[in-house]
């Protein structure tokens, strides 16, 4: 991805922050993406997902227009969509700390080596947005549900998981909006060179892909 093409990625994710009403929140995610522009911009998602220079950011971008159409899609949820794009633009903010920059034919590796991995990007990722909230006057429990969009929304408990599992809806529909972006892209990768009906692996992929046979199907 050209550094014009996350460029414009960047200034989406701005324009999803003036979808945000509460002025807080607005203002704190505003500042956020002030302050990591660089770190968004340069460095990869993981290493099983958008590998590339900007994949965080590309993914982020991904992430929350998926969770900003499943709440048009669900309309009748009567989700706090602020909660939602707020969530979805820093859900991954952790890895800003966690990872080194992208360099091409580099391990994805860990920035502060054991000392990163013994926290995971769930836990840096509330501990980023906790300190920057500290400059806004925000009641504390809300302040808590805010937290609880980062916090949670692995949705499970592994080494990348979650800190607590969901408690609101609106962390529930970041973690199908992460879950969409994060499987179909690499699941795209390993098909995209596959001719049709041909079974397709490559490299680490969990299993192999086909292409439809359909006469009336066309990739492109």
């Amino acid at each position: 991805m050209t550094d014009k093409e996350l460029e414009e990625y960047y200034n989406k994710c701005i324009q999803y922050t003036n979808m945000i009403k509460n002025p807080t929140l607005k203002q704190c995610c505003q500042k956020i993406y002030v302050d990591y522009k660089e770190k968004l911009m340069n460095k990869p998602a993981t290493n099983s997902h958008h590998y590339y220079k900007g994949g965080l950011l590309y993914h982020i971008y991904c992430v929350t227009r998926n969770a900003i159409s499943i709440c048009d899609l669900y309309s009748k949820l009567e989700v706090d969509k602020d909660l939602v794009i707020f969530g979805a633009l820093t859900h991954d903010i952790g890895k800003t700390n966690d990872y080194n920059d992208f360099v091409d034919n580099e391990n994805y590796v860990l920035k502060n080596g054991n000392s990163s991995a013994l926290l995971g990007h769930s836990y840096e990722g509330t501990h980023i947005i906790e300190n920057y909230l500290k400059d806004y006057d925000i009641e504390e429990q809300f302040k808590n549900q805010v937290i609880h969009m980062i916090g949670s929304h692995m949705n499970e408990y592994s080494e990348w998981g979650a800190l607590v599992l969901p408690k609101m809806l609106e962390v529930i529909i970041i973690n199908f909006a992460d879950n969409i972006d994060a499987h179909f892209e690499p699941a795209h990768n390993s098909i995209k060179e596959a001719k049709q009906g041909e079974m397709f692996k490559i490299g680490n992929a969990p299993r192999p892909y086909y292409k439809s046979l359909n006469p009336y199907y066309n990739k492109n």
